[in-house]
């Protein structure tokens, strides 16, 4: 399945030394001073720790982000990426391969992600627990350990796997909870991958109980991925349940502070966020423009922009002051590369799950006042007086916008892909791609299924 051709001596040494020390710094209230290597990694509980933080550090969600917003609807394809160097651009026209590149290297990314966690899983009986501080340390890493892994599973089911809406014989991607790479794994079906899924996430809300800052996973980082997991079940009443813990200790941004969320990384809203800096060559930021060739990848959408009230502070902080389709959603810190935190949880997110379940479950009048709350943080009134599923969709799409989601609610739901015409790379383009149309469903990489026969099946 996984094509990983070091040793776990080299796994672990890459894993543990150095670890980009200034994003270590970011995350951990702990100064490493030294390489750790792995024998070092079990001998105490502060080095596995660097472990867990090493986590965070391969783990590059931006793959999820990309996909969700260049195979649907909210970007459109700069005339300057083309050629050899262009870059998903076949997946944005909905004429990629199974052997496309960006596919592949979103798989490797998750799996040896996921390897890692595992490696540490099955080693943790290693670590000297001397104290019951060590213990209770212990405890929560590896309830964080579950919690990742958790999250990691659903954005690969998110990408490869079947739509949610499909009732029957729906599978996906194999959940691994070991290190095992003579095994050979085929498609999981649907129903046993999220048993699996619920495992982890119930194992880390339970060990987990950290008020660390965003950047690490924590209770309420595990209360809402279990609320976004729960929505894409069709499971409301669990998806309500879940949402409403974490709408009561974060709430919504002020306008202010929703400035300062995307112009200077701060933390309003942030439930869970993978730091970055420098070190990081991809980042949000990068998804969007070249930094080394000064080319603009994607821009906007036409119908994403055209989606915005004049009041609404979204529009000028997503696309800028000029309004020229300009992906600034992802400003970031005042300097030239433009750094941003990459959000996987906020608050907004959290409102929109539970409108969307309260809505299902046929309690409209609550549904909509959700909704009301999020249109009064962003445009200072509420608009909506008639909620109906596909408005739903459209406060998703305009509050979510290039966070790595439209695409998968789209799909999740079996709603056909649509383009307007001005944002087509081509007028010969298709602006429709319905749902169970060959392209529609991602595949799992030709390279992958050659490597292992039975994910083919």
């Amino acid at each position: 399945m996984i094509k990983i051709r070091y040793t776990i001596l080299g796994l672990l040494f890459a894993l543990c030394s150095v670890f980009y020390l200034t994003s270590c710094d970011r995350m951990l209230d702990i100064d490493p001073k030294e390489n750790v290597d792995s024998d070092q990694l079990y001998k105490s509980v502060r080095y596995f720790e660097y472990g867990v933080v090493g986590v965070y550090n391969s783990l590059h969600l931006e793959y999820s982000v990309l996909l969700g917003a260049v195979m649907a609807d909210e970007c459109k394809l700069s005339s300057e990426n083309t050629g050899v160097d262009g870059y998903a651009v076949q997946l944005n026209r909905w004429t990629y391969s199974s052997d496309d590149e960006l596919l592949h290297e979103t798989w490797k990314d998750y799996y040896h992600t996921l390897y890692k966690i595992n490696d540490l899983l099955e080693n943790q009986h290693r670590v000297p627990q001397e104290t019951t501080v060590d213990k209770e340390k212990m405890y929560a890493l590896q309830g964080e350990l579950h919690g990742l892994r958790a999250l990691i599973h659903f954005e690969l089911h998110r990408v490869f796997g079947d739509s949610d809406s499909q009732k029957t014989q729906a599978s996906t991607v194999p959940y691994v909870v070991d290190t095992d790479l003579y095994k050979k794994p085929g498609k999981t079906p649907r129903e046993d991958f999220y048993f699996l899924l619920w495992d982890d996430i119930h194992v880390a809300e339970k060990q987990l109980n950290n008020t660390d800052g965003p950047t690490r996973f924590s209770l309420a980082a595990t209360q809402a991925l279990a609320a976004r997991v729960a929505l894409y079940q069709q499971d409301y009443n669990r998806a309500i349940t879940y949402a409403s813990k974490v709408i009561d200790r974060y709430p919504l941004a002020t306008k202010e502070q929703y400035t300062a969320l995307w112009q200077q990384n701060q933390t309003a809203e942030s439930i869970f966020k993978l730091a970055r800096n420098n070190d990081d060559e991809l980042r949000p930021n990068t998804l969007w423009y070249n930094f080394n060739t000064g080319k603009n990848l994607f821009y906007a959408s036409n119908k994403l922009i055209q989606s915005y009230e004049v009041n609404d502070i979204r529009s000028i902080l997503f696309f800028g002051e000029e309004q020229n389709n300009q992906i600034a959603k992802y400003a970031g810190e005042n300097n030239e590369n433009r750094i941003s935190d990459l959000p996987v949880f906020r608050t907004a997110e959290l409102y929109l799950i539970r409108a969307e379940a309260l809505f299902n479950s046929g309690s409209q009048d609550q549904a909509l006042a959700d909704i009301h709350a999020l249109e009064e943080a962003r445009t200072g009134i509420a608009t909506t007086t008639l909620l109906r599923e596909e408005q739903l969709l459209v406060e998703r799409f305009k509050e979510l916008a290039f966070e790595g989601h439209r695409y998968f609610d789209l799909k999740r739901l079996g709603k056909t892909l649509e383009r307007n015409s001005e944002d087509l790379a081509a007028l010969s383009d298709n602006p429709f791609l319905l749902f169970g149309s060959p392209l529609y469903q991602l595949p799992i990489p030709l390279k992958e299924v050659q490597s292992n026969p039975n994910l083919g099946n």
